[in-house]
This record gives C-alpha cells, structure tokens and sequence, in this order.
C-alpha cells in the first residue's frame, strides 16, 4: 500500500516545494517514487516524517498549493542574495521585492482555493465569497 508523505505540520509546505521528489496529487510526496537525490525523503536520509496518508484516501488537489508556497520560498532567497549582492543595484533589488509580493499573493489566493476545497460545512454563498476573494488576490491563477 503506497503512502503520500510530508515533512511540513498540516499538509504539504516548502520542504515538499523544494525536494526534487515528484509530487502526488496532494502535493505531499509518493514514499513509493522517490527521488534518490532527496535529502528529505528516502529511508537512508529521511527526516521526520510529520503528515500522511494512504494513496488511496489522497484528497486529489494540493500540489498547486505546494508549488506556491516553492515559488514564495524560492523569491525570498532571491530577495536575500540580491539584497547581499555587492553588484546588484536599486532596479535589482525592486526587481526581486516585486516577484517576492507576486509570488506571496499567489501564495495567498491558492492557499484560499485550498481551504475552500477541502472545507466540508461550508454554504454556496460562503464557497463563492471564497473563490471571489482568490480571484481578486491572483486572478491570473486558474484551477
């Protein structure tokens, strides 16, 4: 029986976002499928393994939260190396805060689209206010 697996508390974060593991349709990582490069994941190099579940009870939506939250991570660094850079200039570093916001309202608007998916007593009204607030945050997203 094949498990998807997590190192983030609650579901799937930046440790997922950022291990070169292919990512189950949860965004967590398949145990059965994993990258042999991954200091995370595999059984000889594997950390503490915080979230889960069967394959078979995987909710099927995720791994666009996951890549969000990658690309949040990602940008931040960015910012830091720019910010660090004895070459980079005023425009480099605006440059780097401008794809850090993008890539946070991105963040955002998928972790509404997320919450709206997997919230179980929610009204249509409530599910439409959700879905509006994601669009106005990112509109350029689709699902």
């Amino acid at each position: 029986m094949s498990h998807h697996i997590g190192r983030s508390w609650g579901g799937p974060g930046h440790l997922e976002a950022l291990c070169p593991c292919p990512l189950a349709p949860c965004g967590l990582v398949d145990r059965d499928n994993l990258d042999p490069e991954c200091q995370q994941h595999p059984v000889g190099r594997m950390k503490t393994i915080r979230t889960g579940h069967a394959a078979e009870d995987c909710p099927g939506f995720g791994v666009s939260l996951t890549e969000a939250i990658g690309d949040t991570e990602l940008a931040r660094i960015a910012v830091l190396d720019v910010a660090a850079s004895e070459d980079a200039d005023h425009g480099d570093f605006l440059d780097a805060l401008d794809a850090f916001r993008a890539a946070v309202e991105h963040e955002a608007a998928e972790r509404i689209r997320h919450w709206e998916r997997e919230a179980q007593t929610l009204l249509p009204l409530e599910r439409g206010a959700a879905r509006g607030a994601a669009n106005l945050i990112d509109p350029e997203a689709t699902e």
